[in-house]
């Protein structure tokens, strides 16, 4: 009840944030009216948004999903055909994890500003279900122990004034591994592949770039922003790796470049001046990326990874120049 809770809550952010920013966006007005700082000619904030000001500091929680959604789907088709069938299905978001990210706003011309970050999901424990068949042979499924790591750094140009509605075009290299370890029977009364031992581990990069809008009131460091990116054409690869795939001294490796794939990003937070020493608020991100490809080593490999993450979290950016 509290994973349907906390997801709902989320969602209700989402949607909520967007509508208040176009009610202000057409002159309706916010209903908190306009406390929060200002500055800049009416449009900053409360940190400086000039290059050697503190930058923000994030801290969230991917929140847990569900035991029922399966966000990875890895699929091996023997070549030539055996009749042979083997999935990996994992359940990556649960348990969640915790999110670090660090992120910088520098506005460098009326009109031009720019923006870096780096977010790091610190490595959180879940598990990975294998599935396989043979023709009329009852073979037992397999259970993993998986440890996941993620990460990205981007960089970005944001083409408007310091408020209001602007545009986006940047990169975005995102880091994704996952480890295996320790496999199980699920049941142990049926011949299942493999060894104890038998160990694998699965790394996606993806080379993303990032076009987009966001709509910021109050300024860029401190109100309320709302931002979307996405790109509908999403450059990469994957690699995988396991042992005992094909006997006991064997190990399999398969490398392939994504033939389709798309990402979409909804990002929001509001944040206000505490007291003069800085900016504390709050945010939530959804990230969506959907990857379909192929490689042809060892065996014919198609995989189709949809890999989705909810963050709700707290963000921290004090009023101070950096001392250089």
């Amino acid at each position: 009840m509290r994973k349907v809770a906390g997801l709902f809550l989320v969602v209700i952010l989402m949607l909520l944030v967007p509508a208040l920013a176009a009610a202000d966006l057409f002159g309706l007005g916010m209903p908190w009216g306009n406390s929060w700082g200002q500055a800049y000619n009416g449009c900053g904030g409360c940190c400086d948004p000039g290059l050697m000001s503190c930058p923000s500091v994030y801290i969230g929680y991917e929140i847990r999903q569900g035991r029922e959604r399966k966000p990875f789907n890895f699929g091996l088709d023997f070549d030539p055909p055996l009749g042979v069938t083997y999935r990996l299905n994992t359940d990556f978001s649960d348990p969640g994890g915790l999110w670090l990210g660090i992120s910088k706003y520098c506005q460098i011309a009326d009109k031009v500003g720019i923006m870096a970050s780096g977010w790091y999901l610190f490595p959180a424990d879940g598990d990975a279900e294998e599935s396989y068949g043979f023709p009329n042979v009852a073979a037992g499924n397999r259970v993993w122990t998986t440890k996941r790591s993620w990460g990205w750094i981007d960089a970005a140009m944001v083409l408007g004034s310091p408020c209001g509605l602007n545009l986006i075009t940047g990169f975005r290299w995102d880091s994704y591994s996952v480890g295996l370890s320790n496999p199980t029977p699920t049941n142990p009364s049926l011949p299942s592949r493999g060894t104890p031992l038998d160990e694998g581990d699965l790394t996606m990069n993806s080379y993303i770039p990032l076009i987009g809008t966001q709509f910021c009131c109050g300024g860029p460091c401190c109100g309320l922003l709302v931002r979307v990116l996405g790109f509908p054409w999403v450059p990469g690869n994957l690699t995988y790796g396991e042992t005992g795939f094909l006997g006991i001294t064997s190990r399999l490796r398969a490398e392939g470049n994504y033939d389709t794939a798309y990402f979409l990003e909804v990002f929001s937070e509001y944040s206000r001046n505490c007291f003069g020493f800085g900016c504390l608020g709050v945010f939530a991100r959804w990230n969506y990326l959907d990857v379909k490809g192929h490689t042809n080593q060892q065996l014919h490999v198609g995989f189709g990874p949809i890999r989705t993450s909810w963050t709700i979290g707290g963000r921290v950016a004090l009023d101070f120049n950096l001392p250089f």
